[in-house]
């Protein structure tokens, strides 16, 4: 049985990894849906931006939690 692993990192930057992980992992489902989209329709530059706001929100709020660790 793997024990729980130890960390050293402040819990405001592991709760900053768990929501932006939890975000990538919505910004993905949503690019899957565009790409699907793609085959039949266009997709737009606003659905295009949204997703990058979610991946640009996502690395900024990573980047604040790696710096307070």
């Amino acid at each position: 049985m793997e024990g729980i692993r130890s960390t050293n990192l402040p819990q405001e930057s592991i709760d900053a990894i768990v929501r932006s992980t939890e975000r990538l992992e919505g910004a993905a489902s949503i690019l899957a849906m565009l790409e699907e989209k793609a085959g039949s329709e266009s997709v737009t530059p606003s659905e295009i931006a949204a997703v990058r706001c979610v991946v640009e929100s996502c690395a900024s709020e990573l980047d604040g939690a790696w710096a307070e660790a």
